[in-house]
């Protein structure tokens, strides 16, 4: 057993839900020890012996007012803070290194992990479908001074081995080191009946998921019961409860996959993590524009290939009843392509080999 040092964004959950699968093959597949470095919550990761999940803040990300708006003043002060403190917390990581003896770190996306790895001089693998300089590409127009960050962090990315790069990215022109890979989606074979069974939802309703990550998005739940009387609403939150008709599931108890195999389609946010379960369980979706986060373009455009989809403005989606938009997305038939989601195995094996 060989020990791979594993660090991971806590901004949102995508990171980590994709990071875990990956992490599930090193540990299972593989039989490595597999240290994770990060602020995404444990219950993400797998439950494992060979799995130690150390908490701590390994990456900046944007900042959020909510999961779908971006703090841009919030975000550069957090990267202005990255860039400058860098060397403090290489110095702070390579006592982490000392310490455990990784023979290989890996990062999603966290630039921290590159930096260390090439002061110490051990081979670096990125995992990702974008990387952190070409979200702040986006904010220059609204700061001009993100441009020198965002060229920092290019530089920094391109010292790693091999960038991991799966489907539904972008922004990785001008890298020699990307080698693509297939979707990172967990597995899903519990049918929809046994999955309803398993948590006490009923049989005969339409359900109707709502998820929006790790930021969340209280305005949205405002009348919500009233404004989609078409299926029954669930979504995970902080224990298991029932309000203002949506049944709640402990997030920390109740796997995401498992509700959504239970519904019958997802009201929610355009994220990597969310997007790839959708073409795992080919769920449909309906959601709400996000035009300050340079992934969703890619997400909103890509995503389409493979699954039906339903996007309507800002003022539609927290004003307006959605059940004539439900209605249309359940009766549309999806695409008839297809995606690979075995890239967890991919890239673990790219990741064995250079133990």
């Amino acid at each position: 057993m060989k020990t791979i040092l594993y660090y991971v964004s806590g901004h949102g959950f995508g990171h980590a839900v994709r990071a875990g699968q990956v992490i599930d093959a090193l540990s299972g597949d593989y039989g490595h020890k597999v240290v994770v470095r990060t602020r995404a919550p444990a219950w993400l990761f797998p439950s494992s012996d060979a799995v130690v999940i150390e908490r701590e803040e390994v990456d900046s990300g944007p900042a959020q007012v909510d999961s779908i708006t971006t703090d841009i003043a919030g975000t550069y002060k957090r990267f202005v803070g990255l860039m400058s403190n860098i060397d403090n917390l290489v110095e702070r990581e390579l006592k982490v290194l000392d310490r455990i003896e990784p023979k290989v770190i890996v990062t999603d996306i966290a630039p921290l992990g590159v930096a260390v790895a090439t002061k110490r001089g051990i081979p670096v693998v990125v995992v990702a479908n974008f990387l952190w300089d070409w979200i702040l590409k986006g904010y220059v127009k609204s700061e001009p001074r993100f441009s020198d960050i965002a060229s920092w962090l290019k530089e920094l990315y391109a010292q790693a081995d091999v960038i991991l790069k799966t489907p539904l990215s972008g922004g990785f022109e001008g890298y020699k080191n990307v080698v693509d890979i297939p979707l990172i989606a967990k597995s899903f074979s519990k049918p929809k009946d046994t999955a309803r069974k398993e948590l006490s939802l009923p049989m005969d309703k339409a359900l109707a998921l709502v998820s929006f990550g790790g930021s969340g998005l209280e305005s949205f739940y405002e009348n919500l019961e009233e404004r989609c009387t078409l299926c029954d609403l669930i979504a995970l939150g902080d224990g298991n409860s029932v309000s203002g008709g949506i049944r709640f599931f402990d997030r920390q108890t109740t796997v995401h996959g498992d509700l959504l195999s239970a519904a019958d389609i997802v009201i929610g946010k355009l994220g990597y993590g969310l997007c790839s379960e959708l073409i795992a369980t080919r769920r449909p979706i309906l959601y709400t524009v996000r035009k300050d986060f340079a992934e969703y373009n890619v997400l909103d455009m890509e995503i389409r290939k493979y699954i039906n989809v339903e996007e309507i403005s800002r003022e539609a989606f927290f004003g307006s009843n959605l059940d004539g938009f439900l209605t249309g997305l359940l009766n549309s038939s999806h695409p008839l392509n297809f995606a690979r989601t075995d890239g967890a195995q991919v890239a673990a094996k790219r990741i064995a080999g250079f133990l």
